[in-house]
């Protein structure tokens, strides 16, 4: 077991829904601590409480935004924005039959309900998958991107 899938569990251990999880691996990577973000992205988590887009999804759709999606009046979204997110959708959609579906509430019927193990490994692919996808547009996950783009 990884480094991640151990972060993972520890998260999982304390709480932490899946949304959560993946903003709090995000953050982590960044150096950064932001309380009422990862309360937010609880938000998401399945299926933003109605069983609907898998809580791995939208938060990986909130990370993409996090380092390329317009978040002041000064800032314009990065150009690889709307590429990324559909790229990642892409994957997510591939991976679904894998998994039983998009939707929280197919992925866990498919599965026989609720397993750990099932949510954890769709949380490492899909953060392998941010972060190969973060690295082909130039985008170090390290730095905030106030601090790689200015704001």
């Amino acid at each position: 077991m990884d480094e991640t899938a151990l972060r993972i569990m520890q998260l999982a251990g304390q709480g932490f829904c899946c949304s959560q999880i993946m903003i709090q691996l995000t953050l982590e990577d960044m150096g950064e601590d932001n309380i009422p973000l990862v309360r937010a992205m609880a938000g998401l988590c399945e299926g933003a409480g109605s069983g609907e887009l898998c809580g791995v999804a939208s938060a990986a759709a909130c990370i993409i935004a996090l380092y390329t999606a317009k978040g002041s009046v000064a800032e314009h979204p990065l150009d690889c924005y709307p590429l990324m997110l559909a790229q990642f959708m892409d994957w997510f959609k591939q991976g679904a039959t894998a998994w039983g579906g998009i939707r929280c509430d197919d992925i866990v019927a498919y599965q026989g309900g609720r397993k750990p193990e099932v949510c954890g490994d769709i949380m490492i692919r899909a953060r392998e998958t941010l972060l190969a996808l973060l690295t082909e547009h130039n985008i170090d996950p390290s730095l905030p991107r106030e601090q790689i783009h200015g704001g």
